[in-house]
């Protein structure tokens, strides 16, 4: 059974998520790397491979916000001494097939798990497969 520490939120956690969730409302990939380990795994379970390393992350993360226009609606945030937990939604924005533009939403959850320098050292994206797979068939994108 986890500690009670481990299950309520920690400040420096906090602030540390905070950091890192305005490099990604800001679409700033040099501060997202910034807050990643050296060796740090980054890997989006939507059938990628993981990004390992802090340099692959920072071209990844500038080759998202120039590939796709989309924006994030918090949810729930679950913080430990060396993890975080957050829900959240992709808000993206398409043009269909048809030629309409159009907003998609889909379901996201992070885990986090931090080193005791307190660098991001691994990062799970889960992504709501049914959601991603309808808006990007909508907009004529092949996963």
């Amino acid at each position: 059974m986890p500690a009670a520490a481990d299950i309520l939120e920690t400040p420096d956690t906090q602030a540390l998520f905070e950091r890192y969730h305005l490099g990604w409302e800001t679409r700033d990939p040099k501060l997202i790397a910034s807050l990643h380990s050296a060796d740090t795994v980054f890997h989006v379970h939507d059938g990628s491979e993981p990004v390992v390393g802090r340099d692959e992350l920072l071209s990844h993360c500038a080759g998202l916000f120039e590939q796709y226009d989309f924006s994030l609606e918090r949810g729930r945030l679950l913080c430990g001494s060396d993890f975080w937990v957050f829900e959240w939604q992709m808000v993206m924005n398409f043009t269909g097939t048809d030629g309409v533009p159009f907003t998609a939403t889909c379901e996201m959850l992070d885990v986090v798990t931090l080193n005791e320098a307190g660098e991001v050292v691994r990062k799970d994206v889960f992504v709501n497969g049914a959601q991603q797979q309808a808006a990007f068939m909508r907009a004529g994108i092949s996963l």
